[in-house]
């Protein structure tokens, strides 16, 4: 049940902590006034006595009283303010505990709601879980699986109730402990994440013939330089591939010329291909050399030039 005196009695420090709070700030006013005041009425007394008429005591004594009096406002400022302060802390103090105190309320209501419902849930389970073990029962004696059932159901049933008998006392006492602040207040379930992770992007990796510009997939521009390996998206890559401007990891040329600029790359360079304005070819599968064959080293040779006859002897009819 809900306290309205503790609701009441929240708003009223809640007023008192904001009246103290404007009251300090209206003597923090006042006394930045008199500490201007005094630094005036200190340099005056100075100069009067550096080179005014000393002889001259009325003008002197009032010159010392204006000190004595700016001095004598800014002390009783400082001890208004250090009073106010101690006001407002007690204040916020006594704020925080009856929020506590209301928090601790509401959380043990609610705890005290939650163990009610299990308490009244309990018998129903239970006994339907004897109903079904009997019912399992009545057929286990013949049937494999149903036996194991019941059996697993009278096993669950007799742990539960076990187990209940421990923990209903225990969650029962639970809420006069959090209002007395002898238990912590039962954190809140901490909200699933729903966000869906979105798919990485699919890239290639391809070894550069020639230094190339292109874009990822979240359009920034990248450079790539001859004779180095390039991750890029699957549509750039499979572009550069086509046009001879790189070749597959497998590349026999990759073995003997990777890094061999070291690094010697000028991104502006007139010989730079940009992959961006590269035709995008036909989908084709990509088909990598023949390994073997690759590594026979065959020599195409043209012989369409060499000039021959072959002569066919054939029987007349």
């Amino acid at each position: 049940m809900k306290n309205p005196f503790r609701k009441a009695r929240m708003q009223i420090l809640e007023t008192t902590i904001a009246a103290l709070t404007k009251r300090a700030e209206q003597l923090a006013v006042k006394r930045a006034a008199a500490k201007t005041a005094l630094d005036k009425a200190t340099k005056a007394r100075q100069e009067a006595l550096l080179s005014g008429d000393l002889n001259d005591q009325r003008a002197l004594d009032n010159l010392q009283s204006a000190v004595d009096t700016a001095a004598s406002l800014i002390a009783g400022l400082d001890d208004a303010l250090a009073v106010l302060a101690h006001e407002k802390t007690e204040a916020e103090r006594q704020l925080a505990a009856e929020r506590e105190r209301t928090e601790r309320a509401a959380a043990a209501d609610k705890l005290a709601k939650q163990v009610a419902a299990i308490e009244a849930a309990l018998p129903g389970y239970l006994a339907q879980s004897r109903a079904l073990a009997d019912a399992l029962s009545e057929i286990g004696h013949w049937h494999f699986e149903t036996d194991q059932m019941a059996g697993f159901v009278s096993n669950a049933v007799g742990q539960v109730e076990v187990a209940a008998n421990f923990t209903l006392v225990e969650l029962k006492a639970m809420p006069d402990a959090i209002r007395q602040g002898r238990q912590a207040i039962p954190g809140e379930p901490a909200p699933a994440l729903s966000a869906a992770i979105e798919p990485t992007p699919e890239t290639q990796t391809v070894f550069m013939l020639r230094s190339a510009h292109y874009r990822d997939h979240d359009g920034r521009k990248k450079f790539a330089g001859q004779w180095e390996d390039a991750t890029m998206p699957v549509a750039t890559a499979r572009r550069a591939l086509h046009e001879g401007i790189a070749a597959v990891m497998t590349d026999p040329r990759r073995k003997q010329l990777r890094g061999v600029r070291g690094g010697d790359f000028s991104p502006r360079a007139a010989d730079v291909v940009d992959l961006d304005a590269v035709v995008e070819p036909h989908a084709t599968p990509q088909i990598d050399p023949d390994p073997v064959l690759r590594a026979a080293n065959f020599t195409e040779i043209d012989r369409s030039a060499d000039a021959r006859s072959v002569q066919i002897e054939v029987p007349r009819l």
